[in-house]
């Protein structure tokens, strides 16, 4: 599945809110794979909800 930034502004709802602004201000600007992965670096439990309710697997 291609994640555009529509799909990831979606995701982000799901987001801790601290977590995503670090990953926010770390990387970008960036590609929407790239700050997923990142994101999941931080918090390995939301690769589960990604699969779960999005169907994406990193």
């Amino acid at each position: 599945m291609k994640i555009t930034q529509t799909l990831l502004d979606t995701i982000a709802t799901y987001m801790d809110d601290e977590i995503r602004e670090e990953v926010h201000s770390e990387l970008t600007p960036c590609k929407p794979e790239e700050f997923l992965n990142r994101y999941v670096e931080l918090d390995p439990e939301f690769k589960n909800l990604l699969e779960s309710e999005f169907r994406i697997t990193l």
